[in-house]
């Protein structure tokens, strides 16, 4: 049987790193890689047996680490996660003809983000820590994400007037090829968003805790893609109901836009 190649020093150092910054307290985190790295270097170190001397980069890291504080992070990090995931499987829904009629669930998103925000605003700014500027990518994500829920709701703004729907309502059963683009807007936007999102919190973990206005942002476009989404399925098309549909729509989602807005500010200080 073919033997692993060894690992070289500087593939060893990577591993731990990510592996203690997962699990440690960033500045306790930081600590053990500059150890480790004095360890690895140093210059009678003989890098075929560096597994054999350090144990593996994981393992090393768990040897590191407090069980009970890493215990509570894996809690808050499940919440979170488990929320994203509930976020991808409701938007997923938008492709088929299910109903939710009698359960009211195009307020399932909007709980998931009242859950979410306070909790990962909460321990990412007891917890974790600022390093240096800005990241640049980070700041190119946010605007991305930015751009992308300012397009979906003006484009929602447009399907769901008056004018449109009449138009709707004569072609129908035919469907504009508007109304197809918003579905495919809303559900991929959607799934993109909470996938982002979830990056988001991975990075704030592991590098710098202000990647965490991209989960806040991201989380907060992917619930409007499924709040939409969720009361598109139950839109009455009536003429009594076409001049109210816009508004109502709009006086909820406005109010979820800002309080994610206000969150990735908070995020990012």
């Amino acid at each position: 049987m073919k033997q692993a190649k060894p690992l070289t020093k500087e593939q060893y150092l990577k591993k731990f790193s990510r592996a203690v910054r997962w699990r440690l307290p960033p500045q306790e985190s930081e600590d053990a890689i500059s150890d480790y790295r004095e360890l690895i270097f140093q210059p009678e170190r003989d890098e075929s047996r560096l597994v054999e001397e350090l144990g593996e980069p994981v393992q090393a890291a768990h040897l590191l680490t407090d069980v009970r504080t890493y215990r509570r992070w894996l809690k808050v990090f499940a919440v979170l996660a488990f929320g994203l995931f509930l976020i991808v499987e409701w938007v997923w829904t938008g492709r088929y003809s299910l109903t939710f009629a009698a359960l009211r669930a195009w307020w399932y998103p909007v709980l998931v983000m009242a859950a979410g925000l306070p909790l990962s605003l909460y321990w990412f700014r007891r917890h974790e820590q600022k390093n240096g500027p800005l990241p640049r990518r980070l700041a190119l994500l946010l605007a991305a994400v930015f751009l992308f829920g300012a397009g979906t709701l003006a484009w929602n703004w447009y399907v769901l007037s008056p004018r449109f729907l009449d138009f709707y309502r004569e072609t129908y059963p035919v469907i504009p090829w508007q109304i197809i683009f918003h579905r495919e807007l809303t559900i991929n936007g959607g799934i993109v968003c909470a996938l982002l999102a979830f990056a988001g919190l991975v990075l704030a973990k592991c590098y710098d805790r202000r990647w965490l206005a991209l989960y806040t942002l991201a989380l907060t476009v992917a619930v409007l893609c499924s709040f939409i989404l969720f009361h598109m399925r139950r839109m009455d098309l009536s003429y009594a109901m076409a001049n109210s549909v816009q508004t109502y729509l709009f006086t909820r989602l406005i109010p979820i836009g800002a309080a994610g807005l206000i969150g990735t500010g908070v995020a990012l200080c």
